[in-house]
C-alpha cells in the first residue's frame, strides 16, 4: 500500500505539517478495531458514523457558501443544491480527507499503540459514500516490547595499552598521506592515485543507460551514484588515460533510486586523466612546513593526539562490550519495513562515528562502501541497539542538551581544522546533526551503565606491530563476537518470524 497520509495533513505557513485533533462534539464516536498484521505490525479498521460525515459535509458547504462565486447569485446567496452540483466532487474529497485525518489521529490515541513512522494508507482507494457509514483501514508498525536484563555489575574488561613508537610512525604516515600532492601522468594508475573520467551505468531492465560525467575517483573502494564498489580500486589500478574499466555489481536494496534497487548493474568507467599521488618526505622541512620547529616536535604533537585517540578507543571498546551484553541478553523481532527504511540512516550514523574519530573523508567513503556490502545484518544490529538504548535512556531520564551537541560539533571541527558553525550547517543540511544527537544520547546511556559496571583492568596479551590501519586486539575480538552474537539473534528472529507468518497464512 502506498503511504498517502501526508496528503491529509494541513500545512502551516512554513510548510510543516500539523497533526489534526478531532474536536469534542455530541456526534457518534468512531469505532476502532485493532488486529495483528504481522511482526510488530497492527491493522486498524475505522468506522465513521454517517452523522459525522453529514456534519462535516454541512460544515464544508457552509464555509463554501460564504466564498463561492456562482453566476447569477451574489456571494453567500447561492442555494445549496447549486453548490452541490458545481462543487460536489471537490467537497466530497475535502470531507473524506478531513475525516480520515481526524479519525487516524483519534484511532491511534484510543488504541494507545506506540507506533513507529507514518501509517500505511492508500488514500485513493477510499471513497466517501453518498449515504451510510465510511469504513477504511490502515496499518502501522509498533515499537517492540521487551524486558531489560540486570544492568548493574556488567563484567567489563578495560585493556590498558601504551603508545608505542610504531604507532607514532603509523599516525605520522596517515598524516603524510593527507599532505600528498597529485600531478598528471600518462602511466597506469596505482593505489592511492586519482582518476578523472566519466561513467556509464547500465541497469538491468532499464533501456537508457545513466551517464555521469566529470567524475573524480580515488584508486580505492568507493561509490558511484550511491552504488557501493568495493572492487573499484582493483578495477582502476593499472589503467592508463583513455582506457576503460568495467565493474559488474548488484544495486543495494537501500539505494535512493527505487527503480534500481536489487537490480544488476554494469558500470563502465572511461578514464581521461590519471593523477599520480606524491607523498612528501618525512623530515624537518616537512615538520617546519606544518608549523613545527622540528620533526621531534611534530612527533610529540602526534603522540599527544595518538594518546587522545587511544583513550577514545579504550572507551569505545568498553562501550562495545556493554552493547554485546545487551544484544546477548535482549531478544525481540523487528518489523521488516522498518529495517529497510532505516538502512539509509545507518550511513549517517556511521559518518558521525567516523567524524568523531577524526577519520579523513576519503577513509570515511571507503568505510561506508564496505559497510553497504553487509548493510542488512548491520542494520538489524543498529536498530536493535537503538531500541534497547532508547528504553534505557527513557528509564534513566537521560537527555541531550543543545550545549552538548554544540560542544561535540566543535570537537569534531577541531579535528579537521574547520569552523564549528560551517560544520554544523553541513551536518544539519543532510540530517546528520539529528543522528549526532541520537549518538550522544546512546553514549550517555552506555556510560551510565559503565558507572555501575564491574571493570577489570588488563594488559594486552601481546604487543604487536600495528598494521597500516590498526585496531586493538580486544576491540577486534569484541566486534567479531558482537557481530557473531547478533547474527545468531537475527537468525533466531528470522525463524520466529517465518513460523508466525506460516501460522498467519494458514
Amino acid at each position: 500500500m502506498a503511504d498517502k497520509t501526508k496528503d491529509l495533513q494541513p500545512q502551516t505557513q512554513d510548510g510543516d505539517t500539523e497533526t489534526p485533533e478531532p474536536q469534542a462534539d455530541n456526534l457518534p464516536e468512531n469505532q476502532v478495531n485493532v488486529e495483528d498484521a504481522g511482526t510488530l505490525k497492527k491493522k486498524l479498521t475505522v468506522t465513521i458514523h454517517t452523522e459525522r460525515i453529514d456534519a462535516k459535509r454541512d460544515e464544508m458547504f457552509g464555509e463554501l457558501s460564504n466564498t463561492a462565486q456562482v453566476p447569477g447569485f451574489r456571494i453567500g446567496r447561492a442555494p445549496r443544491r447549486l453548490l452541490e452540483k458545481r462543487f460536489g466532487k471537490e467537497v466530497a474529497q475535502d470531507v473524506r480527507n478531513a475525516l480520515i485525518a481526524e479519525s487516524i489521529s483519534d484511532a491511534l490515541e484510543k488504541s494507545e499503540l506506540k507506533t513507529i513512522g507514518e501509517p500505511d494508507l492508500d488514500l485513493e482507494k477510499i471513497e466517501l459514500p453518498e449515504e451510510g457509514n465510511l469504513e477504511f483501514n490502515f496499518e502501522v508498525e509498533v515499537k517492540p516490547e521487551f524486558d531489560l536484563p540486570d544492568l548493574k555489575g556488567i563484567q567489563i574488561e578495560k585493556t590498558l595499552t601504551e603508545i608505542t613508537d610504531e604507532r607514532i610512525d603509523q599516525e605520522i604516515d596517515l598524516w603524510v598521506h593527507s599532505q600528498a600532492r597529485f600531478e598528471d601522468t600518462q602511466k597506469p594508475a596505482e593505489e592511492g592515485d586519482m582518476i578523472v573520467g566519466a561513467a556509464k551505468i547500465r541497469i538491468a531492465g532499464i533501456d537508457e543507460p545513466f551517464t555521469k560525467p566529470g567524475l573524480t575517483l580515488r584508486v580505492s573502494p568507493g561509490q558511484i551514484e550511491g552504488i557501493p564498489l568495493v572492487d573499484l580500486g582493483e578495477a582502476l589500478a593499472g589503467k592508463a588515460p583513455e582506457q576503460t574499466a568495467e565493474i559488474n555489481t548488484t544495486v543495494p536494496d537501500a539505494h535512493p533510486n527505487a527503480e534500481w534497487r536489487g537490480k544488476e548493474a554494469s558500470i563502465e568507467i572511461h578514464i581521461s586523466q590519471v593523477r599520480h599521488r606524491i607523498l612528501p618526505e618525512i623530515n624537518d622541512d616537512l615538520a617546519k612546513g606544518a608549523g613545527f620547529d622540528s620533526l621531534d616536535e611534530l612527533r610529540q604533537y602526534v603522540r599527544n593526539r595518538a594518546q587522545m585517540r587511544l583513550d577514545q578507543e579504550i572507551q569505545r571498546n568498553m562501550r562495545e562490550q556493554v552493547q554485546k551484553y545487551l544484544l546477548d541478553n535482549v531478544e525481540f523481532d523487528l518489523p521488516a519495513g522498518l529495517v529497510q527504511s532505516h538502512a539509509s540512516r545507518l550511513f549517517q550514523r556511521r559518518t558521525v562515528e567516523l567524524l568523531q574519530q577524526g577519520v579523513s573523508r576519503e577513509q570515511i567513503d571507503e568505510n561506508l562502501t564496505k559497510l553497504q556490502a553487509a548493510v542488512q545484518d548491520q542494520t538489524l544490529i543498529d536498530l536493535k541497539l537503538q531500541f534497547i538504548l532508547y528504553e534505557i535512556a527513557e528509564q534513566r531520564e537521560i537527555a541531550v542538551t543543545a550545549d552538548e551537541v554544540n560542544a561535540r560539533v566543535a570537537q569534531m571541527a577541531g579535528m579537521y581544522n574547520r569552523r564549528p558553525e560551517r560544520l554544523r550547517q553541513e551536518l544539519a543540511a543532510d540530517g546528520t546533526l539529528t543522528q549526532l544527537e541520537t549518538v550522544i544520547q546512546e553514549e550517555k546511556a552506555i556510560d551510565s551503565l559503565l558507572k555501575d559496571a564491574k571493570i577489570v583492568e588488563a594488559k594486552p596479551e601481546k604487543q604487536e606491530k600495528p598494521e597500516k590501519k590498526p585496531k586493538k586486539k580486544a576491540e577486534k575480538k569484541t566486534k567479531k563476537t558482537t557481530k557473531k552474537s547478533v547474527k545468531k539473534t537475527v537468525k533466531k528472529s528470522a525463524k520466529k518470524t517465518a513460523k508466525k507468518t506460516k501460522k498467519q497464512d494458514k
